[in-house]
Order: C-alpha cells, then structure tokens, then sequence
C-alpha cells in the first residue's frame, strides 16, 4: 500500500487508528484508503501467502519485504512465497494494543516470576512481538419464531423475609444470535484462545485491507461446518441466559441436556462469516520445544507459557532449604516417630501436586481441550476420543469429591487421638501417633498413587509410572515401620530417608514435567484439522 503523496509504505498505526507513512507521517482512514488494487472484492488485496518450510503454517503479509520469522515455530528460515491473493474475512476487530503496550503488558506479568529463563526479559527478544490476526468463524443462529410458555421460579429474601414464586412466563426470543465466535485456525491452539478471550464486538468493523498494513494474519483453514452442533448448544445456553437475565433472573424450567435444548428452542444453522481478531505473538524456543506469550490486542489480556530454569530453580531451593534447616534446628525438638509419619506426610503433598501437574500433561498430550488438533492416525494417541470427551465434560472440575471424603476422615481421625489420648505435642511425637498418622497418609497416598498411575499410562514417557510406585512404596514401608515398633531409632530414620528420597524424586520428576506443561513440541500442522470449541 503506497501512500498518494509520497508513494512511501503505509502501515496501520494503533496510536491514532489510521493508515501513516514511513517517509512522510501522512496518515489517512484506514477503511477509506483507495488503491490500485481494491477492485477484486473476494480477495484480501495485495496480500502475500506464505509457508513455514519448518512447521507447515501459512501467514499472510501486506509487507513488501518477505516474512523471516515464523511466530508459531520460531523459525528463523526465509518462509516462501506460495500463492497471492487470499480470501478476505468479512468483518475485522483492529488492534487498539499497541507494541509498547503490549511489552509492558508482558514486563508487568514478569515482574514477580522468579524462575523465567533470562531470555524471557532480554529486551532484543521482547522487541520480536508480532502483530497477528487471527480468523475466527461468526456463526448465525436462529430460533423459534413463536412465543413459548413455561414455567419459573424465583427466590430470594427481603427483611425478614424468604419468598419462593412460582411464574407462568410467556416468552418470545429474538430472532437469533450472531457472533456465536470460533476459531477458524489450526494453527492457532485453543487452549491459548481461551487464556485471551474474548473479544468485545464494540470494536467490529467491515474488512478492509488497510487494517492489514504493516501486520501478518493467519489463513483461515478450518472447515466452517466442524462445529455446527458447538455452535447451536452454545448459542441456546446464551439465549436462555439472556432471557433470564431479562425476566429479573426468574429460573426457566427448560431442558438441561444441550441436545434437548436446542430442539425446544428449535436452534436452527443459519450461516457464518469471517472475522479477524488481533492477537500479539511472541515466540520462545529451546530445542525441540518452544513456549509462547500472546496478549489479546484489542484489550491487553495476557498468557504466558513460563518454564522454569532448573539452575535458578536449584539456588532458591538450596537457600530455602538451608533457611527452614536452621530454624528448626534452633526451635524444634522431635522423635524419630515424629519425623517418620511427617516425612510420610510430605510424600503424600507432594504425590497430590505431582498427580495435578500429570493430569496436565497428559490433557495435553492428547489435546483434550485443543479440539482442533485431530491427527489423521488416532492410534498415534494412547487416549480415545470418548475418553477426550469425558475428561472435558468432568475433568474440568476442580473439586474432587472422594479426596475430599477422605482428606475429611483422615483429619477426623487426628481430632479424635488428639481429643481422647492427650495433648497434640504428645501425640505427634508417640508411637501411638506415629501409626495412626502413618496408616492416615498411607489410606491417602493409596488413592493419590492409584490417581497418578491413571494419568500417566496415557502418557508418551512412562517413567511418571515408577517415580508414583517409590513414593507409594516409601509411605507403605513407613507404615510398617511404626506398626512394628523396632526398639532402635534407625529404623525410622532409614523409613524417613526413603520417604524423603521418593519426595525429592517426585519434585525433580515435577520440575521436569512442569516444564513439558509450560512449553510445547515444534508444531506440524499438516494433518490437522477443527478450530476452538472453547474460547
């Protein structure tokens, strides 16, 4: 794009909303720019496509010199020309995050992060964000056109004063919903869609490609009828929403199950557009690995994959560990049978991060939530897609209803040897203790090992498998230990030092773990396929 004064390159400046040159600041409307190329109406003009010789991604381009740098593998080859002329979206958000907002966005989240490799705050590589525009489907939905009677319920108190009502409510919904929004990249993973969303559609405006100068987008390449259902569940539970909302928030008795819903509202397809939303893009990458941190670029919203430096990890832990040494050194005096059921206690804590932190990796290995990314060969994943599709419908949820059950029982227990035999020094640090206590963390580290088994069997390196068998093995030798009360004190020591042991393996296994959470394998795009059911 040329500027008509100068014919010097125009670029869509974020500060003033408006299309400026580089040689002579001019600036002009962004959707008021008429060029040489503004006739063909199907086709984002003047546009470049071009490929990821490394990872498959397809970028678009408005810049005259050819892209460098690929933001999704952190390539640094020459990406190539393949074809010219892309399809246009219908409609477009405008970055209004402009990059020296966006890098102190990212600065501000850094500043209490202890463990980030030094080249997350090296100033050259925060300098390599990159405006993206990201292709989204806006889905249209429309619904029963005739009024429908149902029943409400509304509670509440008013002074001294519970009321309980009861409605006959007729209603008539709108005639639809627009903007239904999902993601039409599978470059672009979901998980990460979800982390910025949403997006305000206060700032929606007709494409034009002037918003485009000086930016890269991605190609759209999802079918836009993947999600058809997604978009007419999601479109119901917004409509019923509303409605309630609307009616003084009077509950509806309307079907629960999505599919029954949707045929009450008789939600039907109507279509969908293009959309492009601005995201900025930073890409971190180390070996086979790479991490990222993208800000949402029309309201700032922020995630960052952070992993961890082992060797800064390893000093803190150190000064950490030789600061907790002294002060119980200096103010607390145990037994053996103390230190035994309490080194018990830290396997079964650690154990319970340790499982969580699995969980994580094994929902992404087999992208449980990044619907989008369905390889061509299932058997390539160990988990099934029905397996996929239970843990996103309960494995979301974060309570756990049985480990509360039995943390609660566990916690009863002590409050009873506490209340019937004496005081809670006594009892910490008697053998009586030392088998209760031990035989409480054992009943719990039973159900955590068993949990953590589960979750890394659908892993792609099962060491995870041996690293839960020592800590379970360590909790039950404890047991035992203090069930058979030896006479000599080492023998509880050497059950401490093996509990210890299998904790320290769990926390190494966890910082390495933690890491493979935090960054992502080099992405190959070629085979996949779907978009974001989540965002």
């Amino acid at each position: 794009m040329k500027c008509p004064n100068c014919s010097g390159t125009l670029y869509f400046d974020i500060d003033s909303q408006k299309l400026k040159c580089t040689s002579c600041d001019s600036k002009f409307k962004a959707d008021e720019y008429e060029g040489a190329d503004m006739a063909q109406e199907s086709i984002i003009e003047g546009a470049r496509l071009y490929t990821c010789q490394s990872c498959g991604a397809e970028l678009i381009s408005a810049n005259d010199e050819a892209v460098s740098f690929c933001s999704y593998c952190g390539s640094q080859a020459i990406l190539e020309s393949r074809m010219e002329g892309v399809k246009r979206p219908k409609y477009i958000v405008p970055f209004r995050i402009s990059k020296s907002q966006c890098k102190k966005i990212y600065e501000k989240e850094l500043i209490n992060k202890l463990y980030v490799p030094k080249e997350f705050k090296d100033p050259d590589f925060i300098e390599r964000f990159r405006p993206f525009y990201i292709p989204y489907w806006m889905y249209r939905v429309s619904f029963l056109k005739e009024p429908i009677k149902v029943k409400g319920h509304k509670s509440y108190t008013a002074g001294d004063y519970d009321y309980d009502e009861d409605y006959d409510v007729v209603v008539k919904l709108d005639d639809g919903a627009y903007g239904v929004p999902y993601d039409a990249s599978r470059n672009f993973d979901d998980t990460i869609a979800e982390h910025i969303a949403p997006f305000s559609r206060k700032y929606l405006r007709n494409y034009h490609p002037g918003y485009l100068a000086g930016m890269y987008a991605d190609s759209p390449n999802v079918d836009a009828k993947t999600y058809a259902d997604e978009v007419l569940d999601k479109a119901s539970r917004q409509a019923v929403t509303k409605l309630e909302e609307s009616l003084g928030n009077i509950s509806l008795d309307l079907p629960t199950r999505p599919k029954k819903l949707r045929e009450f509202l008789d939600a039907k397809y109507e279509g969908e557009e293009t959309v492009y939303l601005p995201v900025w893009f930073l890409t971190w990458k180390k070996d086979d690995r790479v991490a990222y941190a993208v800000v949402n670029g029309q309201s700032g919203k922020i995630h960052i994959d952070l992993p961890a430096d082992t060797n800064v990890f390893a000093v803190y832990t150190a000064i950490g560990a030789a600061i907790l040494f002294v002060l119980l050194s200096l103010f607390v005096s145990v037994t053996s049978r103390f230190v035994i059921w309490f080194a018990a206690l830290l396997v079964y804590l650690v154990g319970r991060r340790y499982h969580s932190e699995l969980k994580q990796i094994r929902n992404r290995e087999n992208h449980v939530f990044d619907k989008g990314y369905l390889l061509s060969d299932e058997k390539e994943l160990p988990m099934s897609e029905k397996k996929r599709d239970r843990i996103r419908r309960w494995g979301v949820r974060s309570s756990d209803f049985l480990q509360k059950v039995l943390s609660g029982i566990g916690l009863s227990i002590v409050f009873l040897f506490f209340l019937f035999f004496g005081e809670l020094y006594d009892l910490l640090v008697s053998q009586t203790g030392a088998i209760a206590l031990t035989f409480v963390m054992l009943i719990l580290e039973t159900i955590v090992f068993f949990k953590q088994i589960n979750a890394a069997r659908y892993l792609k390196n099962k060491r995870s498998v041996l690293v839960a068998l020592f800590g379970f093995g360590s909790v039950f030798y404890a047991f035992m230990v203090a069930s058979l009360q030896p006479v000599e004190d080492w023998w509880y020591y050497l059950g401490a030092i093996i509990c210890l042991c299998a904790a320290s393996a769990m926390s190494i296994d966890l910082i390495l773990r933690y890491n493979e959470t935090s960054t992502r394998p080099l992405p190959s795009f070629y085979s996949r396929k779907g978009g974001n059911d989540r965002a």
